[in-house]
Parts: C-alpha cells; sequence; structure tokens
C-alpha cells in the first residue's frame, strides 16, 4: 500500500470494503460462468437455476456499475483542496 492510498483509506474507510466487495462480485461472476457455461446461449432453454444466475449476473453489474460511480465520487471530493475556513 503506498502513502496516498493509505491517506485515502484514513479519510474514507468504506473505500476498503468497496474493493472487497468488488472483488467478491468479480469472483462471483467468475464462479456462476464456470458453473453454468451456456447462460449466454439463446438457443438453450434455461431451467430456473440458470435464470436465477442470470438475475444475479445482471444485478452484481448493477451493483459493480453503482460501487465504481461511489468510489469516483469519493476521488473527486479527496481531490478537492481542504477547506481552511472552517470555523473549528
Amino acid at each position: 500500500m503506498n502513502p496516498r492510498r493509505f491517506q485515502q483509506l484514513l479519510v474514507a474507510p468504506e473505500l476498503l470494503v468497496i474493493d472487497l466487495s468488488d472483488a467478491a462480485l468479480v469472483a462471483l461472476r467468475r464462479a456462476l460462468r464456470t458453473e453454468h457455461p451456456t447462460l449466454d446461449d439463446p438457443a438453450v432453454d434455461h431451467p430456473p437455476v440458470h435464470r436465477r444466475a442470470l438475475l444475479i449476473l445482471r444485478l452484481a453489474a448493477r451493483l459493480r456499475r453503482a460501487l465504481r460511480a461511489y468510489r469516483r465520487a469519493v476521488d473527486d471530493v479527496l481531490r478537492l483542496p481542504p477547506d481552511n475556513d472552517l470555523p473549528f
């Protein structure tokens, strides 16, 4: 961990959990794709478990996008110069 990353985590410790959550979602995607290799084949009549796997993949992708958007918002705030005019 470099000093800049350490400073970010001191200010916004939730970034660590976001990183872990993103890694878990990537692992989940890989596991589901490995278990169900025909998920993208429209010619296959998917059983209910495949349909649930597809739903999970779609929702996981949405969550990953939301996590990236949150991270960008935090990064934007961290790039702002400190406000030294605060009364405390």
